[in-house]
């Protein structure tokens, strides 16, 4: 009896080890594999193209949404894509707009199970004004790359900037750059036809509006340009402002002055 015992107790106990064995070997259904998945980012301007390198690019950190790690990280460069694919031809269901490689973002990230992801990106990084911020969360599933099929993010603003000022006998005169915040132009008869825009600059004190004025279109591509009467001296806030009529797509340029 006790022999039989004592035998039983050592089948158990193999059987035991050869599981855990079989457990913890390399491969075994108990672990899980950690593949990498493909993931492509690209962010579009409002009613424009593609955001890259011409404007700075675009700063972009991707994280899992649940616990914050940080999966991947980098930069959105590249050129702004197909002028024709972009802002002429249908855009009809299925498809895609991203001919001649615009500006993007790849990673291949380390998921072992289905991951709710948050893409964040910041810019564009060429005007420090002019810089806007968006995200977006989405679930990958391993093995299942979003780089066929990329995650395209919108950003709308206009990149707003100062090119000129001066003051003479109490009159200010300004002249601004306006464009799409990819960079796309500004003109007479262009895609971004000039008469869609209104561009104005204003002068505060203590956050009272003084004075504004508008800023018309020079008839050079990107440049709006006007002159104010200045309300005295001391110092003052100046801000220049300029928005689409079409899409409600702003930007805004301000700094310091001091008239003496």
């Amino acid at each position: 009896m006790f022999i039989a015992t004592c035998t039983w107790r050592r089948v158990v106990l193999a059987t035991a080890i050869a599981l855990g064995a079989a457990l913890l070997a390399p491969g075994s259904a108990a672990q899980e594999s950690v593949s990498t998945t493909g993931l492509k980012v690209l962010v579009r301007a409002d009613d424009a193209k593609f955001i890259g390198s011409g404007v700075g690019g675009m700063n972009i950190l991707v994280r899992d949404a649940g616990t914050g790690e940080l999966l991947a990280r980098g930069a959105i460069t590249g050129p702004t894509g197909d002028t024709k694919a972009l802002m002429q031809a249908p855009q009809t269901r299925g498809r895609s707009a991203t001919e001649g490689a615009p500006a993007s973002f790849q990673a291949e990230l380390a998921i072992a199970r289905p991951t709710r992801i948050e893409v964040s990106v910041t810019g564009p990084l060429a005007v420090a004004q002019s810089i806007q911020a968006t995200s977006t969360s989405l679930w990958l599933i391993p093995g299942q790359d979003r780089v066929e099929h990329p995650v395209i993010l919108h950003l709308p603003g206009l990149i707003t900037d100062l090119r000129e000022l001066s003051i003479d006998r109490r009159n200010l005169a300004v002249t601004a750059s306006v464009t799409m915040i990819c960079g796309c132009p500004i003109s007479e008869d262009g895609l971004w036809r000039a008469a869609d825009f209104r561009a104005a600059v204003q002068l505060y004190r203590d956050g009272e509006l003084l004075v504004e004025g508008p800023l018309e279109f020079s008839g050079k591509e990107n440049e709006f340009a006007g002159k104010l009467d200045l309300p005295g001296t001391g110092d003052f806030e100046m801000l220049v402002y300029a928005y689409q009529l079409s899409t409600g797509n702003a930007g805004v340029y301000e700094r310091s002055l001091r008239v003496e």
